[in-house]
């Protein structure tokens, strides 16, 4: 897996598209939000490409270790409120 900072590299979605043909692609945006990109057909290549990813396995390692947890029911509580906020205003 390649990961793709968007603050160091500017890439288009051509060029990203182009790099996601040969792995999968974990793009860094500015704000600090993660993408995950990869060829859609092929589900059975992309796990066993991750399953074989160090870069990948230390990403999960890095998300499993943070401190902060979220109780499931809280979050759904989350989305049941902006959800009732959408129908509001719609």
């Amino acid at each position: 897996m390649k990961t793709v900072n968007l603050e160091k590299e500017n890439l288009n979605l051509k060029d990203v598209i182009n790099l996601a043909r040969n792995e999968p692609i974990l793009l860094l945006t500015p704000d600090g939000k993660e993408f995950f990109i990869s060829e859609a057909d092929d589900f059975e290549k992309e796990v066993e490409a991750l399953r074989g990813s160090k870069a990948f396995q230390s990403f999960l390692d890095e998300r499993a270790s943070c401190a902060r947890r979220f109780p499931l029911e809280e979050i759904e509580k989350e989305i049941e409120k902006e959800l009732a906020g959408q129908k509001k205003t719609a």
